[in-house]
């Protein structure tokens, strides 16, 4: 399934409506005229707001809230009408030239990343070459990130690169699925990195090598970023990246079975409006709906303790329904396995809830693709899976943001195909 068909049905699906409102019909048929031009790929910032704005009028609707939800769904649909309207006239070539500033949207949401220092990483020669360094206790960021100066005359804004390599001792009991869930690496890379047969149980003492490098998608000053694609939450304090966690969020439609409905976890700025030590799960209509179709108990309610999947710690934004939550399975961290909400692994869970305050600010983004220039001058490409499928073609991607920053012809592009294949989910060397 896919075009206007998919999105509306996704849309069903999220909603639980079987008939679509005619604001949110229009907002279907402008942003699936928009994906079939490829529009994400020609001005991403005001496309992502559009899907904002959608997502936002979805989370409302599912809420019972459609008088907020037909709003929204009437502004998505006038920022589509708006972004498709100049897009004729570039092609026309009646309006204003493809490469001047863009027409600014009503009630744009998404913010620009701030400039930052590039940040210096050796070019990557093969997953066998990670230098042994002292593990990662919390995950602290700044003391990893080394800052360096931009390269002269590069055309790409550039950004820090957090995390490292390591190596790391497995525990008694560790898994796989349990440390690449800790430190947020996939457990099959994981495998394949350390070159084990993930079929086989680890063993306590064992040394693997880990790699956790990231390129930061987005600075502000203060607050958090959370990155649907790399499973990301990055935690600012004075501009600076000071602690990184690795998070599970939503569930995206199984291909397996196109009737089941998506759990995306939903973009756009939040707030954070309460803290909740040891919290009461109470336990939406929707899942309890899907409790009942799988056969399994339905609970309305949930109390603290051992059986609670928020854990001992969650954080409520200001996004409907959507916490910020320890796990009681943090095997499941760093997957798409939630409901919508971002599960941050229980070891972690209390640090960022106690450095978190009540009106902290955030923003959840969808950047599968990331690109950065290192303080040499080398370009990297950062590629994780298009999970929910918003971007189509992620080669043509990279080639937008390429041009966007004027470093289309520092890329060797062979190198480009190369890690669009293995989608290794670190920063790859794709200069000439």
């Amino acid at each position: 399934m896919g075009g206007a068909a998919s999105l509306v049905a996704a849309a069903v699906l999220v909603t639980g409506c079987t008939t679509a409102s005619d604001a949110k019909k229009r907002a279907l048929t402008e942003l699936s005229g928009l994906k079939q031009r490829s529009a994400v790929a020609v001005s991403r910032q005001e496309y992502w707001s559009i899907e904002e704005a959608m997502a936002r009028a979805e989370a409302h609707q599912a809420r019972g809230e459609r008088q907020r939800a037909e709003e929204l769904y009437d502004l998505a649909a006038g920022k589509a009408k708006l972004l498709s309207d100049r897009l004729d006239r570039e092609r026309s070539g009646k309006g204003e030239a493809q490469h001047s500033p863009p027409e600014p949207l009503p009630d744009h949401a998404a913010k620009q990343p701030a400039s930052a220092s590039a940040v210096e990483v050796s070019a990557p020669e093969s997953t066998a070459a990670a230098e042994p360094v002292e593990p990662w206790p919390g995950q602290d960021a700044a003391e990893q990130e080394k800052t360096g100066s931009e390269p002269e005359n590069a055309g790409l804004r550039p950004a820090a690169i957090v995390g490292k390599r390591f190596s790391y001792t497995v525990g008694k009991g560790e898994s796989l699925r349990y440390i690449g869930a800790k430190f947020g690496v996939s457990w099959r890379r994981l495998a394949q990195y350390n070159r084990i047969d993930p079929r086989k149980p680890l063993k306590a003492g064992q040394v693997l090598r880990i790699d956790t490098r990231r390129i930061v998608p987005r600075r502000i000053d203060d607050g958090i970023v959370i990155n649907i694609p790399d499973r990301t939450l990055y935690y600012f304090r004075n501009g600076d990246v000071e602690r990184i966690y690795s998070v599970a969020v939503g569930k995206p439609k199984p291909p397996s079975d196109p009737e089941k409905r998506a759990w995306h976890t939903p973009t756009g700025t939040f707030r954070i409006i309460g803290k909740m030590k040891d919290p009461t799960w109470r336990v939406p209509p929707s899942i309890q709906k899907e409790m009942k179709e799988q056969g399994k108990e339905v609970k309305t309610v949930v109390p603290p303790g051992a059986g609670n999947p928020l854990g001992k710690y969650a954080l409520r934004t200001s996004l409907p329904g959507i916490l910020i939550h320890g796990t009681n399975f943090p095997e499941s961290v760093y997957g798409f396995s939630s409901h919508g909400c971002i599960r941050v692994f229980p070891e972690f869970m209390e640090d960022l809830f106690n450095a978190v305050t009540v009106d902290t600010a955030g923003e959840i983004i969808y950047e599968p693709v990331k690109l950065t220039v290192s303080s040499g001058g080398r370009v990297l490409l950062e590629v994780h899976r298009d999970i929910y499928n918003r971007q189509g073609n992620l080669h043509e991607q990279v080639k937008a943001i390429a041009q966007e920053h004027r470093v289309v012809d520092r890329i060797n592009w062979d190198k480009v195909k190369w890690v669009l294949k293995g989608m290794t989910g670190v920063p790859e060397d794709v200069s000439l």
